[in-house]
């Protein structure tokens, strides 16, 4: 797999050695400008994650322009991506869409040092909460999201895509601290 450009500002790096051996530059980018060859990317990704599609390469596109993106990276070849955007009603929180991890890279912790990365770099942007959405029935997903980041559910939503599935809205505080603005 030839790997995209990546107009991307790194925000951590380690290696990972795989079982046949071979040593992997593993790096948690942040997606510095829209590229419309990662479009395709977050597509491949996430049809191979998800049992429904998540996003069209209309909204990969839009989300790449307006969103936070994150990608985690192989030798320079992304191999996860995550896609956060602002809300609305809080200013200051972020709402992370999506979180998806390649098959055959699950598994080693990946996922839980993107996520730190990942939460790390809001925090530093300034952000103060991030919310996520989970299917109630994702009970290992729900343990993971509180016991290893911090989330707690602040709300039940039931029926929330027209699937008759309830989901949990979680929220994470990332900061306490007072927002400060600049003089001006």
């Amino acid at each position: 797999m030839e790997a995209p450009p990546l107009p991307a500002r790194p925000l951590s790096t380690f290696t990972l050695t795989r079982g046949d051996g071979r040593v992997y530059a593993i790096r948690t980018v942040e997606v510095g400008r829209h590229n419309p060859s990662l479009i395709k990317t977050i597509v491949d990704i996430d049809l191979m994650t998800y049992s429904e599609q998540t996003f069209s390469r209309y909204t990969a596109g839009l989300m790449l322009r307006h969103g936070r993106n994150f990608l985690l990276t192989a030798d320079d070849v992304p191999i996860g991506t995550c896609q956060c955007i602002r809300s609305w009603e809080r200013p200051n929180e972020v709402v992370l869409f999506s979180m998806a991890i390649r098959p055959g890279w699950r598994g080693r912790g990946l996922g839980t040092r993107f996520m730190r990365g990942v939460l790390d770099a809001l925090e530093r942007r300034g952000m103060r909460s991030v919310v996520l959405l989970v299917d109630a029935e994702n009970t290992a997903g729900i343990a993971i999201y509180q016991r290893k980041f911090g989330f707690e559910t602040v709300e039940e939503l039931p029926d929330e895509f027209g699937n008759g599935a309830t989901q949990l809205l979680m929220r994470r505080t990332l900061t306490d601290e007072p927002l400060v603005r600049p003089l001006g």
